[in-house]
């Protein structure tokens, strides 16, 4: 296993000398003093809140938005081995989100929620992983993006497993950075014990902390040349030679799966990310930055936070806007600043040109063939449990007709 290397983080004497505050874990986490100290002063000062992150141009719901049949139709078959070729030459390698907080599983590290079998979330995602060596004859590395709150219940658990039978040199592990939560008047937040709390800033810094953590560099080195991207909770999201052949023949620097939006039995539309065209340029914008006032059938697709990266794309990596977000904390409203990954499709540069160039693929949301199944309560977990348990057996199986 390959972990990141802990830089020492300079804190000020202010953060040091306050009691409320873990000055090691802030060091240890890469504490930004300075950024937290910009967006204190932006909340206490009322330059930003809620509204701030919403889409105030014009737009239109994205079109041309390619679609991924999975029926054996010639031009997938050919797109299949385009993937095939990547996974043969070791060129793929798969990251997973392991970051949350999980609260609404009781604050527990969620890769290490047990789904079915003894098998816990990051058991079936190296399970997927297990079989490329004997199909393709090279193994897929795991790359798994920690936070402060998961990092120790991470290792300890893949330790206790056996690693799940995985290679652990195989598995590389990088660690998100931690600010401090604020109140809604820009100061510390702190709980019943007098203590601060903390956060990790979103799944949109990884593109910096993959460099930071050196992980990059050791992916060009094996020569990986595309990172598939998933959440830890969303099973569905596995290796598939036709979606990452679908992303190699694009030619883009990312890939974005989404799908249909449905209504849920009590008549409520899916909440998320879509895809859309602002300014000339299609982005997919996250679910928060679109105006209550858009109605939501308008919206045809959203983001699954399913994602193909190329790695020659990330040499450079996007900075990406980190967004105010509120949320309750032992009861209380809390504020923190999240960087969302889907975004980077609208970053820009100095050109006026998108940092990463973007394709969209509708996958389907269930079934033999299902890209997903987002976990984020208990309740989930046992609508979920036998669905996802036939999906994942069947999945490599699949994949070995798919050779034929």
């Amino acid at each position: 296993m390959i972990e990141d290397q802990i830089r020492n983080v300079s804190v000020p004497d202010k953060f040091i000398q306050n009691p409320c505050f873990d000055i090691e874990l802030l060091r240890r986490f890469d504490f930004d003093a300075k950024l937290f100290e910009e967006q204190a002063s932006a909340v206490r000062d009322g330059e930003i809140n809620a509204a701030t992150a919403l889409i105030g141009e014009e737009f239109e719901p994205a079109t041309g938005v390619e679609e991924a049949h999975f029926d054996g139709r010639d031009e997938e078959r050919f797109v299949r081995r385009l993937g095939q070729e990547a996974l043969a030459k070791g060129q793929v390698a798969c990251l997973v989100l392991n970051g949350g907080l999980a609260t609404r599983f009781g604050g527990v590290v969620k890769g290490t929620v047990t789904v079915f079998d003894d098998i816990s979330f990051l058991g079936a995602k190296i399970q997927d992983l297990a079989p490329a060596e004997e199909l393709f004859g090279h193994r897929v590395p795991l790359l798994i993006m920690n936070s402060f709150a998961t990092k120790r219940g991470t290792a300890s658990h893949l330790e206790a497993h056996a690693y799940f039978g995985f290679n652990p040199s195989d598995i590389y592990e990088f660690d998100q950075s931690i600010s401090i939560r604020l109140t809604e008047h820009g100061d510390p937040f702190l709980g019943s014990d007098g203590k601060a709390r903390y956060y990790a800033p979103g799944h949109g810094e990884f593109f910096q902390r993959l460099h930071t953590s050196g992980c990059y560099q050791k992916l060009v080195k094996q020569g990986v040349r595309y990172l598939t991207f998933s959440n830890i909770d969303n099973l569905g999201a596995t290796i598939d030679p036709l979606l990452l052949g679908m992303h190699v023949k694009s030619g883009c620097g990312m890939t974005v799966e989404v799908i249909k939006k449905t209504r849920n039995p009590n008549g409520q539309w899916d909440v998320g990310g879509a895809p859309l065209v602002m300014g000339g340029y299609t982005q997919v914008v996250e679910g928060f930055r679109i105006p209550p006032s858009v109605a939501a059938e308008r919206l045809v697709d959203f983001q699954t936070n399913n994602m193909f990266f190329s790695i020659d794309a990330l040499s450079e990596p996007p900075v990406l806007p980190r967004y105010m977000v509120n949320k309750k904390v032992e009861g209380r409203s809390s504020v923190a600043f999240e960087a969302v990954t889907c975004e980077a499709s609208g970053v820009k540069r100095t050109s006026g040109e998108p940092w990463l160039s973007l394709n969209l693929v509708r996958v389907p949301r269930m079934g033999p063939r299902g890209r997903f199944f987002p976990v984020k309560a208990q309740e989930d977990l046992e609508m979920f449990r036998e669905s996802l348990k036939e999906r994942l057996e069947s999945g490599w199986l699949m994949r070995k007709s798919d050779l034929a």
